[in-house]
């Protein structure tokens, strides 16, 4: 089986029943993922990872199992699958692009990476929010 230049510097990832699946075109397995500590990704699970500059293509199998969510702010839509309940990525429109942050519980290699630390960004205003999801979410968020 050969895979190209691009696929080998890739993750790939997905919710248990692959009907939402993305491709991360990055290798970097010193990231510290993310565990937000709301009520939402708590249940979930959720710990999420992201590299500025590096982008993410996500395909979905069956669009009406494609489930999104706000919380908190309002500002970010969480990406889940109706069918399994996993969140597999938060995203967010900024000057017309697109941003996200993986859950790395959806990742292929997830342990590969070091465990997540607990974070509480909830008393941040909303433009600060923005600024640092810029500054650090993967771009560009592509829909396949």
């Amino acid at each position: 089986l050969r895979t190209c230049g691009a696929c080998a510097m890739s993750l790939r990832g997905a919710c248990r029943c692959n009907n939402i699946c993305l491709t991360w075109k990055n290798i970097d397995f010193s990231l510290v993922p993310r565990q937000c500590g709301c009520s939402y990704c708590s249940a979930r699970s959720a710990a999420y990872v992201s590299k500025s500059g590096s982008a993410v293509a996500v395909s979905i199998r069956n669009r009406t199992l494609h489930g999104v969510s706000n919380h908190g702010s309002g500002q970010a839509d969480f990406h889940e699958c109706t069918h399994c309940g996993d969140v597999v990525l938060v995203s967010t429109e900024i000057d017309d692009e697109l941003y996200c942050a993986i859950n790395v519980n959806c990742l292929q290699d997830r342990h590969r990476f070091p465990a997540p630390v607990q974070i509480n960004f909830s008393n941040q205003s909303p433009e600060l929010k923005l600024a640092r999801w810029r500054d650090n979410w993967c771009y560009p968020l592509r829909w396949m």
